[in-house]
């Protein structure tokens, strides 16, 4: 089980599953360009870090929860992106929502860096997210949703595992 996750992504929803990591013991390192966003988790007792890269070096597992596949693909692979700081055999779990192909083409670049992918995208609303009570529905291969099951939880009442990468974007689409 992992205890620490980078979080980028702190909009109404990245925000509220975020604090929800927080509240149940985990060590969040946060990232967003939105400083008061940062500061809110910051609060809460999460640690700021200035790039994806950074964030992902101290976690070791990042989570996002952007507004598009196009910012998805910028954090992941960009310059100063989680696949600069991730070590090989950390896992990113992609908490936005992304059709099938797109999710499997960045799985593909993950990997390429020897990073394993989970897709976890949510569904419920902002409103049930900040209760706590949002369902995420997993894509990706079962022992990895196992090691990283916790912390899914401790953002969702329900998860699904849905089958491998891309299934829960078929469901979710």
């Amino acid at each position: 089980m992992s205890k620490s996750y980078a979080f980028i992504g702190l909009g109404h929803l990245g925000g509220n599953l975020a604090a929800s990591l927080i509240r149940n013991g985990f060590a969040v390192t946060v990232l967003d360009r939105d400083p008061a966003a940062v500061e809110r988790l910051v609060a809460l007792g999460a640690t700021a870090a200035s790039s994806p890269a950074e964030a992902a070096a101290w976690a070791g597992n990042a989570i996002t929860c952007l507004p598009s596949p196009k910012v998805s693909e910028a954090v992941l692979a960009g310059p100063g992106g989680l696949l600069e700081g991730l070590p090989q055999g950390g896992t990113w779990i992609e908490m936005s929502t992304n059709g099938r192909d797109e999710i499997l083409r960045l799985a593909a670049l993950a990997s390429a860096r020897g990073v394993e992918t989970l897709e976890c995208p949510v569904t419920g609303g902002v409103h049930l997210a900040a209760a706590g009570k949002i369902t995420a529905l997993v894509g990706g291969d079962p022992a990895l949703y196992e090691r990283h099951r916790p912390a899914i939880e401790a953002m969702c009442a329900k998860s699904f595992l849905m089958g491998p990468v891309g299934s829960a974007a078929v469901i979710k689409v």
